[in-house]
């Protein structure tokens, strides 16, 4: 495994950590969790530019990287509506498109054997969720404002992925014919 997988799955260590600080309920528990949450933010940014400093990016860590993120930011949201009020739904819906997101790239990459590369739509979204939820907890109403956009971006995201996905399949047949 990589450098940039090892960086990549430190958000899978981080994720549980940072449900637990939220749910304390208490300052030092906000504290502490939104400096594991930036710590996540970090190795986010990290990740991506040692594998491509080192020349190490991997299809294992194409898939680590968005799933550690999905991971971070449902356990957040999940942490948020059970101790912050704040809204379930938008952990809901959250969870609902990224199981259908992650269902559609498991069954693309069985079928085709190829994963369709995150784009700046989603990198953006995961970006403004964790403005959005750092933003919660300074100002609730604004920060669910932000955490609403940022799921609405990355269901926008989904939307170009799909179409990414119509792209290669026609240029697929096409090279067959």
């Amino acid at each position: 495994m990589t450098l940039a997988c090892w960086i990549t799955s430190v958000r899978f260590i981080l994720a549980p950590l940072i449900y637990w600080q939220l749910t304390k309920g208490t300052k030092a528990g906000i504290i502490a969790a939104l400096g594991l949450l930036l710590l996540a933010g970090l190795s986010d940014v990290l990740d991506g530019k040692v594998a491509r400093a080192r020349n190490e990016v991997t299809e294992l860590g194409k898939t680590l990287d968005p799933l550690s993120d999905k991971i971070t930011i449902f356990t957040v949201l999940i942490a948020l509506a059970i101790r912050w009020k704040l809204p379930l739904i938008l952990a809901v819906v959250y969870f609902i498109k990224e199981l259908f997101q992650v269902l559609a790239g498991v069954y693309l990459l069985r079928k085709y054997k190829q994963l369709i590369a995150a784009n700046q739509w989603g990198k953006s979204s995961t970006v403004i969720f964790f403005l959005g939820i750092g933003t919660f907890f300074i100002n609730k109403w604004f920060g669910i404002l932000v955490i609403i956009i940022a799921l609405l971006i990355s269901i926008y995201a989904l939307y170009t992925y799909y179409l990414a996905y119509q792209k290669d399949l026609r240029q697929s047949v096409s090279k067959r014919d």
